[in-house]
């Protein structure tokens, strides 16, 4: 029991159980159909658009059997077919709880938007550097981002994905990068 005191007394004067929070840190997200429903259309809208693209890809030979078009082609039908559930869910089911979910914060807008200007940047950056130092340049930038901190990491995982990716794809694929 004095070992409780102890704890207590060096924490604030906060009474609280192991297992319990301390205070309102924890603010669990309410539910929102509104924003379920919004989810649902713009995952359908992607959707959409990706199979659209999927369609226009240009055959530089002639077609059939499984050309260039039919994996995006799949891929994207299948998107629709799961947002097509996922809205449905969000208008008819009843509305998610939420409890174990924190609500949003500043710091979580400011990360995504980040995460959001440097997949842009990666974009760009692929397009004048080349899929190697764009590529391993972005996944440091954005695992610094999210938190990593150890240099083993912010080395070694962009280079083994980066590496592991060309060698897919360049190598064994024969898929330009």
């Amino acid at each position: 029991m004095a070992e409780q005191e102890k704890l207590a007394a060096s924490s604030g004067g906060v009474k609280a159980l192991p297992d319990e929070p301390a205070g309102d840190e924890h603010q669990p997200a309410s539910p929102s159909r509104r924003m379920e429903i919004a989810t649902a259309s713009v995952a359908l809208a992607l959707a959409l658009l990706a199979l659209v693209l999927s369609r226009n890809i240009h055959l530089r030979m002639g077609g059939g059997g499984l050309d260039p078009k039919w994996w995006p082609t799949l891929l994207s039908s299948a998107a629709i077919a799961l947002s097509t559930v996922l809205l449905c869910f969000s208008i008819f089911a009843q509305t998610v709880r939420r409890d174990d979910l924190e609500s949003s914060h500043r710091d979580g807008w400011v990360r995504m938007l980040s995460a959001l200007a440097l997949s842009a940047l990666y974009v760009f950056a692929w397009w004048t550097t080349g899929y190697l130092v764009a590529t391993a340049l972005y996944l440091v930038a954005l695992l610094w981002l999210f938190g990593l901190r150890s240099w083993k990491g912010l080395i070694i995982f962009p280079l083994v994905t980066t590496a592991f990716i060309y060698g897919l794809f360049q190598i064994l694929l024969k898929v330009p990068l």
